[in-house]
């Protein structure tokens, strides 16, 4: 007879995993916890009971997502004591609502048997990115990216079937570990690491130089107060430092985000910065606040600086804004909710509504401000308009030196090898890098310096099979579900018909 499990063990054990799932992410050297993490909780959803399923998993799903975002409490984020005490309060909702996906990834395993694990977390993760309180930040085949031939199903797939890869893993796994035909579980689970494997030997492949790129990183402090003197010297900074990357004839010279504290389409500091690109001849694109004046409206923005040119169009918006730190979600539509919720220095930029692609001389390069790089369909929609270059610009410096900025940049890189076009990031207090189509980081930046890096940029790649198809591969999860949901509806019906007294 089968014992059964204390609540305190599951209790403990469950708390374990969720430790364990946090740290198969940047910047721990633990990455093979993503293998192992759900087996516990496969291990619970084969028992009886719905309700316990769904609150096990709720509470594997916070205490996963408080191993992940602790640093969210120590963001050197200047603010008054009522938005702090916000902030800290909308952490601990959060780690509470990210539980939820994994409490109902529970409840519908549970429902439609283990093997549909691989079709419904995709499903959930898909969901989380989607409206104004998208929060796509630790998704599970993130855990994947710097071990390279792992991540490079997501150039068939994206993210979400990297994810589902990971899933049947733990899967496989606990069928071999608590199966009495181990054999054939066994032999699955080095068929499901062959496959990627592969995979990745056939595509991954030698790449050509494209362009020299010099990415600056300013080392503002995210705390300076942007007054007259910080103007100045943040100016006489990137001078100097444009400067420097100059000498080394890059045909792109990269800003980080808001690098200018002014909009540099109507203050001297982009005359300074134009006269600069004239002298070197070279094009340099930067972050920069922008006013629409047609609009009247402010944006955190990116634009393209041309040698020569008389003005500096075209500009981008950013679209996909940090909830609630640059506008509170559903504000425009519904403005009672800035009065309800908002505060005197809770930010309210204006969304963008235009993809802009910016023909530079090189080719053509798509803007990524900040956490829009962390969003799979936002940036494949560049790279469909024809964008072969992700320029992210960012100010991680908020995050201070604890693990969040390690997170971040990691999060972008996933975008390079979905799309198979190369990225440059500039931070302004790090990490800033160049990534090829592959997802390698060629070369990068420590945290919190002031330098210049410079590195040759490889060419794009053919159009991947994300690039092309989208999000093929979340319909192909849709579809398998709805199909066990009615074979199990139809199983069902059947078993009650049997067991009824009238039945032949």
């Amino acid at each position: 007879m089968r014992s059964q499990r204390s609540p305190g063990r599951d209790f403990l054990i469950l708390a374990a995993a969720g430790l364990c799932l946090g740290l198969a992410f940047a910047p721990f050297p633990c990455r093979f916890f993503a293998f192992v993490a759900l087996v516990p909780l496969f291990r619970i959803l084969e028992r009886p009971g719905r309700t316990r399923a769904f609150l096990w998993g709720w509470f594997f799903g916070f205490v996963a997502a408080a191993a992940h975002f602790w640093w969210l409490w120590f963001l050197l984020v200047p603010v008054e004591k009522v938005t702090r005490l916000l902030l800290n309060l909308g952490v601990a909702v959060l780690f509470a609502y990210l539980g939820l996906y994994v409490a109902v990834f529970a409840l519908l395993v549970r429902r439609l048997g283990l093997w549909s694990a691989p079709l419904v977390w995709p499903l959930l993760e898909f969901a989380r990115s989607q409206l104004q309180i998208a929060f796509p930040w630790n998704l599970l085949g993130y855990a994947m990216t710097p071990w390279i031939p792992f991540s490079q199903p997501a150039a068939i797939g994206g993210v979400y079937l990297v994810s589902a890869w990971l899933v049947l893993v733990n899967l496989l796994l606990y069928r071999l570990l608590f199966s009495k035909r181990r054999l054939r579980w066994a032999i699955g689970l080095a068929a499901a690491f062959a496959v990627p494997l592969l995979f990745s030997f056939l595509h991954v492949r030698p790449l050509r130089p494209w362009f020299r790129a010099a990415i600056l990183q300013p080392n503002v402090s995210p705390l300076d107060k942007g007054d007259v003197q910080a103007r100045r010297r943040i100016l006489a900074d990137l001078v100097r430092l444009t400067g420097e990357a100059g000498a080394a004839r890059p045909d792109l010279v990269l800003y980080p985000e808001t690098a200018t504290l002014l909009d540099v389409t109507h203050s001297s500091v982009g005359r300074t910065i134009q006269a600069l690109a004239d002298s070197l001849d070279v094009e340099v694109f930067t972050g920069t606040p922008l006013h629409d004046r047609q609009r009247n409206t402010w944006h955190n923005g990116a634009v393209l600086i041309r040698p020569g040119a008389d003005s500096i169009w075209p500009r981008y918006y950013k679209m996909r804004l940090v909830p609630f730190s640059e506008k509170i979600p559903y504000a425009d539509e519904v403005p009672f909710l800035r009065r309800l919720i908002g505060t005197a220095d809770m930010g309210d930029w204006d969304r963008g509504r235009e993809y802009t692609v910016f023909d530079a001389r090189f080719g053509r390069l798509c803007g990524l401000i900040c956490f829009e790089a962390i969003f799979p369909e936002h940036c494949r929609e560049f790279c469909r308009r024809g964008a072969g270059l992700f320029a992210v610009v960012t100010n991680d410096g908020w995050f201070g030196r604890v693990i969040g900025a390690q997170q971040h940049a990691e999060l972008a890189v996933m975008r390079a090898v979905e799309n198979g076009v190369p990225m440059v990031r500039s931070a302004n207090n790090g990490i800033s890098f160049i990534v090829d189509p592959y997802g390698r980081v060629r070369q990068k930046t420590p945290l919190f310096t002031q330098q210049v890096l410079v590195g040759e940029v490889p060419r794009p790649l053919a159009c991947t099979p994300y690039r092309r198809f989208g999000n093929w591969f979340i319909v192909a999860c849709l579809a398998g579900t709805v199909a066990l949901a009615l074979t199990k509806a139809a199983a069902g019906r059947a078993g009650r018909s049997k067991r009824s007294p009238g039945s032949p």
